[in-house]
């Protein structure tokens, strides 16, 4: 009975789920990096609701979803890098630049000013998505 048990207890304990490291995801490589942010999937849009004030727009299959969003002055948008190849959220207009961004590397920036801030992705320059502020 008790070889049983013990066997039952291995088995239980092999079924659990490993928390990813939060110290671990992504890289310094000199911008704003997040670390333990609560990211639910939002049921109404590809847009994550960070919190208030914060989305996130991931880039996956070599493309920024939401491609467009309408945001408030103030708002945190944070960029994560969800494909295998390096991209960057780069403005047309040098407001920003993420620098290279690896798989799961993330990159944030606050829009204070109204405006439409159009960016690409530096290394892939067919990926186009606009960020507007009002």
């Amino acid at each position: 009975m008790g070889l049983l048990l013990f066997g039952l207890g291995m088995f239980l304990a092999g079924c659990q789920t490993p928390q990813k490291d939060t110290a671990e995801a992504g890289s310094d490589k000199g911008h704003v990096m997040q670390g333990d942010m609560p990211m639910p999937k939002s049921q109404q849009s590809n847009v994550e609701q960070l919190g208030k004030g914060e989305i996130q727009i991931v880039i996956e299959n070599f493309a920024f979803t939401p491609s467009d969003v309408t945001i408030s002055p103030g708002t945190k948008v944070t960029w994560v890098n969800k494909d295998d190849a390096p991209h960057t959220a780069t403005s047309t207009d040098k407001k920003f630049n993420s620098g290279g961004l690896d798989t799961d590397d993330k990159f944030s920036f606050v829009f204070n000013e109204k405006g439409e801030f159009s960016y690409i992705c530096s290394l892939h320059p067919q990926m186009k998505a606009t960020v507007k502020v009002k």
